[in-house]
Formats: structure tokens, sequence, C-alpha cells
């Protein structure tokens, strides 16, 4: 049974050039023309001869529905335009059984019921064809470009709504268009982000904590000592999307980070790190997918590698390049449902480092697989964790006789949560832990065993969203980060506090 007051039942029904642009694409259509087509409508149905005294309710199935063909239609477009999905699905299969129905508005429903549905794929393949086969109907145009939008067929999408664009439309429903064409214009254009921060570090030089061990009967006790220092951390980051064909896109990325002491004088402690990506990407609404070859490079603040009689400048802002590397990455992410995100990723590297102590023992390749989930808690938290395996294969596996030292395996886990406190006024936080085990083959220098390595680390940052301005968001930033070691020099400690700003463009 369908229970329908009919001063209701079609407030949403548009006539004339009204009906090409309803609430089934509502970000093209404004509220305001929509209340315009709803008053029209009813005022309509409360003059014709459907009229039911004292607003009485009728019950309507669906033989009456079917001996009523045009009130069937008006339902359909009604539901239509109130994505009611139960409800298109049921009138849908009533109006297909009329004779003469129109096999246009039918192709609509079932395209919309894909969207509605969750198939986006199906709801475009769907709409293209009703566009094929009738190229000269606007809300089918529209409908179709916003279908692709939201497959990320960004291209197909773009070159429809400019169709749209030339097209004698109201004007709200232009500006509409206009908006999605800047969306995606923003989505395939060039995007930066980054951000500095003012950071004080216990343990700038990362010394182990003091140590003594036995040598021929001597004790031999370390004489570093950690070095505090004031710096600035910073980061930046540029993307740019190229649309190639539907769904595949060609992807460039850059990102690079660390930290300078510049203003400490301590400027031989400065490290860094940076990337670029170019390669293909495959997005839809659901999953992306990608194949990224890389370049990296390591940062150092001091060039000395061999020379190690040279002079340390502790007054320099660019960083030498300490090593460098090519690679790949193949990553996916699916998303079921708005609520859950899934990702896994394999990456494959090889390194060279240019001094060549540390080449001899370190040059060779990384191999990485890496496996994340998160999960949407309300509207205002998410959770996530997940797992991390890397390994370490150097290119020489003996030097001087022994097995190299440096080849590892690490297994990490980790697990956060960010949530936005609206109770208190848009208070921003995000808190973070990982642990690991990374294990080393061979013998490790001045012991008798392998060296095995357990490595803790926290992060909580704290931000508001009445602190932001023209798109930089401050945030209080605070890490911690433990090593202990079955070897005492491997052992660390350290702390930071910093103030970040964060910004896009």
């Amino acid at each position: 049974m369908l229970y329908f007051r009919y001063g209701f039942l079609v407030v949403w029904c548009a006539a004339g050039v009204s009906a090409a642009y309803g609430a089934d694409a509502p970000a093209i259509l404004d509220d305001k023309a929509l209340l315009q087509v709803q008053r029209s409508v009813s005022d309509k149905w409360a003059e014709s001869d459907w009229k039911v005294e004292n607003d009485a309710p009728r019950v309507v199935d669906g033989d009456f529905l079917l001996a009523h063909p045009k009130m069937l239609e008006h339902s359909l477009r009604d539901a239509l335009n109130g994505n009611q999905a139960d409800l298109i699905a049921s009138l849908a299969d009533l109006y297909a059984k009329l004779p003469d129905y129109d096999a246009v508005l039918y192709g609509r429903a079932r395209a919309l019921l894909a969207k509605l549905a969750g198939r986006p794929a199906e709801a475009v393949a769907r709409y293209r064809e009703l566009h094929g086969e009738n190229a000269a109907d606007e809300r089918i145009l529209l409908d179709l470009a916003a279908a692709e939008f939201d497959d990320f067929r960004l291209k197909s999408a773009e070159r429809h709504f400019a169709e749209a664009a030339k097209l004698d439309l109201p004007a709200p429903v232009l500006e509409n268009v206009g908006r999605f064409r800047k969306k995606t214009e923003g989505l395939t254009g060039w995007r930066f982000s980054g951000g500095i921060s003012p950071a004080v570090n216990r343990n700038a030089n990362n010394a182990a904590p003091q140590y003594c061990r036995q040598n021929g009967g001597r004790q031999i006790c370390s004489v570093s000592r950690a070095e505090r220092a004031a710096g600035l951390n910073y980061e930046i980051e540029a993307e740019k999307l190229t649309a190639l064909a539907d769904n595949h896109y060609l992807l460039f990325r850059s990102n690079i980070g660390g930290t300078s002491y510049y203003f400490s004088k301590k400027s031989a402690y400065d490290d860094g790190f940076g990337r670029a990506y170019l390669g293909w990407q495959y997005k839809n609404a659901r999953q992306t997918a990608g194949i990224l070859p890389f370049y990296q490079v390591q940062l150092s603040g001091s060039d000395g590698f061999d020379a190690k009689t040279k002079r340390v400048n502790n007054r320099r802002l660019p960083p030498y390049m300490l090593a460098h590397g090519v690679g790949v990455q193949l990553s996916h992410t699916y998303r079921p449902n708005p609520g859950w995100q899934f990702s896994v990723a394999l990456e494959h590297y090889r390194q060279r480092y240019r001094e060549q102590d540390r080449a001899e023992y370190n040059n060779g390749r990384q191999d990485g697989f890496y496996v994340s989930l998160a999960k949407r808690l309300g509207e205002s938290a998410t959770v996530f964790g997940g797992w991390q395996f890397v390994r370490f294969v150097p290119k020489r596996e003996t030097v001087g006789g022994a097995v190299n030292n440096a080849a590892y395996q690490r297994n990490g886990v980790y697990a956060g949560w960010a949530q936005e406190w609206r109770q208190l006024g848009g208070l921003n936080s995000r808190v973070s832990a990982s642990y690991a085990r990374r294990n080393y083959k061979g013998v490790a220098a001045f012991s008798t065993e392998a060296q095995r390595n357990r490595e803790w680390n926290v992060s909580l940052a704290l931000s508001h969203d009445k602190l932001s301005y023209k798109g930089i968001v401050p945030a209080l930033n605070y890490r911690f980060g433990r090593t202990e070691s079955n070897v005492p020099y491997a052992k660390r400690r350290n702390s930071e506090v910093f103030v970040s700003a964060d910004w896009r463009f």
C-alpha cells in the first residue's frame, strides 16, 4: 500500500522547463527555485478534480495507480525529485507496466536508483545511454555531468558542464554549474600546502644516553652528550592531477620537509627528506589506485663525509645531499562506504650514499608493505590504525668477511584518534602512538650478538577552528620517541614541543 496526501504528493513535481532541474541533482537546483516549484504544483493540484475534502488521506495501491497513469507518472517524478530510493523502485516497476510509458523517465529512474544505491559506474553508464539518445535533453545533460563528477570522471564532467553553461538555463542553475566547474578546476589544478613552526629539541644531535663498556679489561665510557637546540620545522608539498580519460589520471606530487637549527648556530644537526612522484592514478567514487615511480633525497647539515677534519659550518641554510634513490610505489585505497577506508601500499627503492664508509654498509634496496584502516565515528571523530613492514637488504651482504650488520627487518603497528570537540567551540585534537621491533642481521659493533631494537613514538596535536587565518591553521604539537636496544649505543630518548602553522593554497 502507498499512502499519499494529495496536497503533498506532487510538491516536488515540476512542470514545463522547471521539470528539467529537479532535486535528484540537488547541488544544481537551489532551494528558492524548488520552493517556487512546490507552490506552483501544489496550487494546480489543489484546483484539480483529485482534491480531497478536509485534507483527508487516501490509501492508494498499485492497481489504483495503474488505473490512473497520469497520477503514477506524477508520483514517479515526485519520487525522482525527492531522491526517495524505495519509492522510486516501487513506482518505476509499476510505471514500466503501462503500455505507453515514457522510456526516458523510466531510464532516469533506473539511473538515479543506481546512483542512490552506491553504484556510480552503473549510474554514469545509464545516464550516458540516455544522453546519447536524448542529446537535447537539458535535465539528462545535467544529471550526467553530476554523476560523472561524483564518480571522479572529471574530464568528461567538465566537458558536459561546459556544454550546460552555454545553454539558456535559469540563473540559479547556471550559478551552480559554475560552482561545479570551479570545483573540478580546483581538483585538477596545482595545489600547494605546507607548514613552518619553531621547535625546541632536547636531543638535536641524536646522541645515545651515556653508557660504558669493557674493552680489554678496561672500562670505556661514552663522551657524547645530548645537545638542546631551537630550530624550525618545515614542510611543503605540491601536487598536480591531470585528467587523461574517465577515471585515469597523471599524478605529480612532491614533498620536502625537515628541521633547520640555523638560528641556534647548530646547522650541522640539520636533517631533511624529500620525494617526487610522477605516475598513473585511477580514481573513482570508491577507490584510488596508483603506480607511482619516485625519486627521493636524504638531506644533512654537514658535507664533511670522508673529509672528517673539515670544519663544520654551523650557520648554513641550504642542506647537503646525504643520500638519494629511485623507486616505485604501488597503492590502493578502498572506501566501501563513507564511514570506512582501507589502504594498502607496496614500495621498493634503491638508495645510494655519498659518504664512502656509509655507502659500503648502507647502499642497497628497501622494501615496504603498509596496511591501514580508518573508521569514522559519527560526524566528529575518526579512529585509525595500521601495520607496517620494512626490510633493508644491503648491496654488499658481507663487509670485511663478516655479515653486513646494516641489514634489518622492521615490524610496526600504530593507532590513533582524531576528534572535533564541537561543545568546546571548535577544538580539534589528534593523538597517535606506534610500536615497532627492528631486528638487524649479523653481529653488532662492540657486541657478540645481533642488534635488537624496540621503538615507541607518541604524538599529540591541538588546534582550534577560530584561530585559523586565511587558510593558515596553527597547532600545538608534542612528540615523544624512545628506542630501547640490547646494545647501549643504539638507545635513544627524545621529546619535542612545537607550534606549527599549516596552510593550503
